[in-house]
């Protein structure tokens, strides 16, 4: 599995998950291709993806943690959730950008995010924003930092809290880490 979780892991443990991570270069993004591997352009290429960048193992394990109606924000080409926006794909349910979701409040019990990291830093807190509107159980965020605070509280609402965590790593030459922060909606915890 290539989705290592909280729990500590043994070299052996490790050198046989290996050959799992993914394969992901900066070829299959070509906003970042553009700039040689760079994220300085801020969003001024529009961010598109070749190719699904998550190993199946990472899928899978999202996949498994979307409870009822599910918005997949920046969904690229993945086909999970139900309803799949982004600004730049054409295949989607619904283009539209991720600062300003034109959905009502709490409408979906899941809302995924992986979202471009060539953007202006400002406009992810705005993203956040708008996924906590929208979720009305869960958020699953991936990135390469966690929207919590040191209590594990969601940092835009408080409301949610972090109740799962995991993290990989791409096949790459130094891949930045990616962690995806499960965060669940305090009244609905079991």
């Amino acid at each position: 599995m290539a989705v290592l979780e909280t729990n500590y892991l043994t070299e052996t443990q490790i050198r046989k998950r290996e050959y799992l991570l993914a394969t992901v270069t900066h070829k299959n993004q070509p906003a970042i291709h553009k700039t040689n591997g760079h994220i300085y352009g801020g969003n001024t290429i529009p961010y598109t993806v070749n190719k699904v960048l998550w190993p199946e193992e990472v899928e899978n394990w999202i996949q498994e943690r979307l409870v009822g109606f599910s918005l997949h924000v920046c969904c690229g080409k993945s086909l999970l959730g139900n309803i799949r926006l982004d600004l730049h794909e054409s295949n989607v349910d619904v283009k539209a950008d991720a600062m300003s979701l034109p959905f009502s409040d709490e409408c979906f019990d899941t809302v995924l995010a992986d979202p471009p990291y060539n953007g202006v830093f400002s406009w992810q807190h705005k993203q956040l924003d708008e996924m906590c509107r929208v979720s009305r159980n869960r958020m699953i965020f991936q990135h390469w930092f966690m929207p919590i605070d040191n209590k594990g509280n969601f940092k835009k609402n408080h409301d949610f809290f972090l109740s799962e965590v995991a993290v990989w790593q791409p096949r790459t030459y130094f891949g930045r880490a990616q962690v995806i922060s499960v965060m669940d909606r305090k009244d609905n915890a079991k």
